[in-house]
């Protein structure tokens, strides 16, 4: 037996949907005003890196001391973080735990406004200073960290300030940690310099932001702020959304199961039209194809349980393979998509960024989470 809203027309199901609570109540999160918005600088750089300043001073109001960067440290080692390619030499998951952190200094923060200068090298988004002690380990930590929100990566930039760290403190721990609404496969084509951390703000959300909340020794006076920012990475600016909270999450997934033929039917309404060519959502659709794809390409078979596992295999054996070399790139197969590029932030012709990416030596092919999608590219 069919469930009873495939039975009824597109209209009523459309109207059921808009009339639904969860959905308004979706619209009302969506569009829920803050601190930000309101002076008109959600996606202002500089007031996110005075943000993160404030909060990794120790001295600051919120009363944390140095729980924020010892949270920031322990997000280098998560899964979800890009490494850097020093970071088997970085032995601060092992001093973490017992280290004893003073002497902590951070520019910006909530009585020094301006970045830290070096000439000839840049201005830092924030940077951190710090000595630490674990039991006879003793040691002087420095980090930079650069922000980036809608502006472009500079990689030029991410090169010179990592030199000058490692050339400056050639006998600390150093550490270079950059913030993102979007990652890459790796630090290198994400920044232009394999030596940084990269983590996008989803992340900060959920591993930093929010569990700074439940902090029993946070200043009630400014707990207001932080939760300001967290509805500040809600809004979505120039195609950037910053983060989804867990609630926006909860009631997406419970409108889609309950609406997916309505939200199935305007997508490919949109995507016919060539309004949208990807999609930004990580909602499993239900009877999607499942099992390993597999493609012959010169009487070579490829093989992978997922379009991106498979792109990445097919990705891999074209350069190594050397078969590229006569294709002008960037290469696609419509005026808004492309399938190919060397570009270091590979966009399509409409402006978006490659969705699902994925890259070697140099060569960046864009994927697809849907394999019935993917696969028709």
């Amino acid at each position: 037996m069919k469930p009873e809203h495939v039975e009824k027309p597109f209209s009523q199901r459309l109207l059921e949907l808009i009339s639904e609570p969860n959905f308004i109540k979706f619209q009302n999160i969506l569009s829920e005003p803050n601190f930000f918005t309101v002076v008109g600088r959600t996606h202002y750089e500089r007031w996110h890196s005075n943000f993160y300043g404030w909060l990794l001073d120790a001295n600051g109001s919120h009363l944390m001391r140095d729980y924020v960067l010892i949270r920031f440290l322990l997000l280098i080692h998560d899964e979800r973080c890009l490494k850097s390619s020093y970071h088997g030499k970085n032995n601060l998951s092992e001093i973490i735990p017992m280290a004893e952190f003073d002497e902590i200094s951070v520019i910006p923060n909530e009585h020094q406004s301006s970045e830290k200068s070096i000439r000839n090298v840049g201005r830092f988004d924030v940077f951190l200073t710090a000595k630490y002690r674990n039991n006879d380990v003793a040691g002087k930590l420095n980090v930079i960290f650069e922000l980036k929100i809608d502006s472009r990566i500079d990689a030029e930039q991410s090169k010179k300030y990592a030199n000058w760290l490692y050339e400056q403190h050639p006998e600390d721990t150093n550490i270079l940690i950059y913030l993102l609404p979007e990652l890459m496969s790796d630090s290198r084509s994400t920044v232009g310099d394999a030596r940084w951390y990269c983590m996008d703000y989803q992340l900060l959300n959920d591993k930093l932001v929010q569990p700074i909340l439940e902090h029993p020794n946070l200043n009630h006076k400014v707990q207001p702020f932080i939760i300001q920012y967290i509805k500040n990475l809600k809004i979505r600016h120039k195609g950037i959304k910053m983060a989804i909270t867990k609630e926006e999450k909860k009631l997406a997934v419970e409108l889609y199961e309950k609406y997916s033929d309505v939200f199935d039917s305007i997508f490919d309404a949109l995507q016919e039209e060539n309004i949208i060519d990807d999609s930004t959502s990580d909602i499993p659709t239900r009877g999607r194809s499942s099992g390993r794809i597999t493609v012959k390409i010169n009487n070579k078979i490829f093989d992978g349980e997922t379009v991106r596992l498979l792109f990445r295999k097919i990705l891999e054996y074209l350069v190594d393979e050397n078969l590229l070399r006569d294709i002008s790139l960037p290469w696609g197969i419509s005026k808004t998509r492309y399938i190919l590029t060397k570009e270091i932030h590979p966009i399509h012709p409409s402006g978006k960024s490659f969705f699902y990416p994925e890259s070697y030596k140099g060569y960046t092919m864009e994927t697809h989470y849907a394999r019935e999608r993917g696969l028709s590219c």
